[in-house]
């Protein structure tokens, strides 16, 4: 069956979440997180993307960004995932799937968009 095709709208804030595959986590040491940070900042210009809020958690990514164009999600994702995924699999000498499926993202009304900020910033304070 063919997935649905993932909509964007250009110049409006997306919400993005990630999950590691089987919910299992993604960022094992602190470097993981840094590194990870760092491919974010590298694809965000590549891609034309703006940042407006992100959440690390040990076995998944939320995220609240604007994308310039119809593409800019992908090509952020592909960019920010691909080497990420790569030095984990290498360093940990994994086959396999790190991220379940592919990431989810929903366009944002401005009320959602006050919503999603505060959860994105305020997870990890509700997961302790």
């Amino acid at each position: 069956m063919a997935r649905m095709a993932r909509m964007v709208i250009p110049n409006y804030p997306h919400h993005i979440t990630q999950r590691g595959n089987r919910r299992q986590e993604t960022f094992f040491i602190d470097d993981d997180y840094q590194a990870y940070i760092s491919l974010l900042s590298n694809a965000k210009k590549q891609a034309g993307i703006d940042v407006w809020a992100y959440c690390l958690m040990p076995n998944h990514v939320d995220l609240a960004v604007v994308p310039e164009h119809k593409d800019s999600l992908a090509v952020f994702f592909r960019a920010a995932l691909r080497q990420y995924t790569r030095h984990i699999k290498f360093r940990e000498g994994w086959r396999g799937h790190l991220w379940q499926e592919r990431f989810h993202s929903f366009v944002m009304d401005e009320t959602y968009l006050l919503a999603t900020v505060k959860y994105v910033e305020l997870n990890p304070v509700k997961a302790r």
